[in-house]
């Protein structure tokens, strides 16, 4: 049977960098198996789910290159196959209408707290056939007793759960809606999904998903429950330790690739490798090496990741995600090439860039103040001789260059340090041998004889 994966959000909100991170281990996996990836949107929260979140989850899987291979199949509208399913499990004894109000269930919550018991639904309706007329009901799941629930995590080994520490768990909500585990395991049958993997967080609500495959006699998932990521500070993620969804990190300037390459390496590994292409990761990928421990988020390495990507990047993929107005005068593939070895994200790579966008640089009055009379006559007589040679690649102008600081008895930085800041407004850019290549000579004497 061909690999069959799910990654399944809820449109409660952004896409967290836990969600993004299991979208990404299941889009590998299914890339390393040559299997499917199967998109479906858990939306059966109808108080919190929004048609907003919807769009901003696709759009940011998009964004990052996740592409899935079926779907985005919705839950809410597969509500007729939850019930149908509910059907069969109460025609055949498996479940259960539970008439009891929502007053009755919080009067028994109470009870519990105050004599400090684990609450744990009665079983009211599990057995009475006294069905009232035209009152709400939910189906609830009648949890056999005396039983060992047992899976095998390709993580963590074989878990056990006696069935006696769960209730009789809801599966239908009186509205008619299914709940999560419901839902959830009624769809991986539905799917065919062959391997699930999701958040340890889920771990809880996986032996009440195989009670329902076990009663329906479907066949079981091999499951994957990975690590969950933690600040530095070894807290839950949260705000605090750096930007918390997708759309964040591109607007503060991460490349798609970083992001996949940074989260894919929190909890996975490949030898020592730290930096890889896309299709590196789906050539390497594979259960067998992820990590059961807690995953380190850290803004620091993340951006050291950003930069090293943007260094190996293409030149015209940069060119196209920045968006950037370059004037005329300019080598454009040269200044990206030279601009993203500076740059440790897409906005600094801008910045670097600034002197490409605009014929005339504001300089700042303190920069200009610290060029005097002396370095003046250098550039001047600097621009007369640069003028006159025509140069067929960056040694040329370095070999000129050096032999006009020799000829002259000057130190790099006599001529280096204004001659860059006139000619790009900035001490952030790149080298000066660059900077005369990168430039125009039209560009570049109107911007000396303007200074002067």
């Amino acid at each position: 049977m061909n690999t069959r994966v799910r990654f399944a959000p809820s449109p409660t909100g952004s896409l967290h960098l836990g969600s993004v991170r299991t979208a990404i281990f299941n889009y590998l996996f299914s890339k390393q198996t040559n299997g499917s990836l199967i998109l479906r949107i858990e939306d059966t929260d109808k108080g919190r789910s929004t048609s907003h979140s919807q769009e901003e989850i696709l759009s940011s899987l998009k964004w990052l290159g996740i592409q899935w291979n079926e779907g985005p199949y919705l839950q809410s509208e597969r509500i007729e196959i939850y019930q149908n399913y509910a059907n069969i499990l109460l025609s055949e004894g498996k479940a259960y209408k539970c008439f009891s109000s929502q007053e009755e269930i919080n009067r028994i919550k109470e009870q519990a707290k105050k004599e400090k018991k684990i609450y744990k639904y009665p079983r009211i309706w599990r057995d009475r056939k006294d069905h009232p007329q035209n009152k709400d009901f939910v189906i609830r799941f009648k949890t056999p007793d005396n039983k060992i629930i047992d899976f095998k995590d390709t993580l963590r080994g074989k878990i056990e759960i006696e069935s006696n520490n769960l209730d009789d768990f809801i599966i239908i909500k009186s509205d008619g809606f299914p709940t999560y585990n419901f839902a959830s395991a009624i769809d991986d049958i539905e799917m065919k999904i062959t391997n699930v993997i999701r958040g340890e967080d889920h771990l809880s609500n996986t032996p009440k998903q195989i009670l329902i495959y076990n009663s329906l006699n479907a066949k079981i998932p091999d499951f994957t429950h990975v690590s969950m990521i933690l600040g530095k500070d070894k807290t839950k993620l949260s705000k605090r330790h750096g930007a918390e969804s997708i759309d964040n990190f591109k607007s503060m300037g991460f490349l798609p690739v970083s992001i996949i390459n940074y989260l894919a390496r929190l909890g996975w590994s490949f030898g020592d490798q730290e930096i890889f292409s896309l299709n590196e990761m789906e050539a390497n990928f594979s259960l067998d090496n992820l990590n059961k421990s807690p995953a380190i988020f850290d803004l620091e390495k993340f951006t050291w990741v950003n930069s090293n990507q943007i260094k190996k990047a293409d030149t015209n993929y940069l060119k196209e995600l920045i968006n950037f107005k370059f004037i005329e005068g300019i080598d454009i593939d040269l200044a990206i090439l030279s601009a993203k070895e500076k740059s440790k994200d897409l906005i600094q790579l801008k910045e670097v860039l600034s002197f490409c966008e605009t014929k005339e640089l504001n300089i700042d009055d303190k920069s200009i103040e610290s060029i005097n009379d002396c370095d003046k006559k250098i550039l001047e007589k600097f621009l007369n001789s640069f003028m006159d040679y025509n140069f067929k690649n960056m040694d040329e102008i370095e070999d000129f260059f050096k032999n006009f600081l020799l000829n002259n008895n000057l130190k790099m930085k006599n001529l280096a340090f204004p001659l860059r800041l006139i000619l790009t407004g900035s001490k952030n850019s790149p080298g000066i041998y660059q900077i005369l290549k990168i430039l125009s000579k039209e560009l570049i004497s109107y911007r000396v004889k303007r200074f002067l």
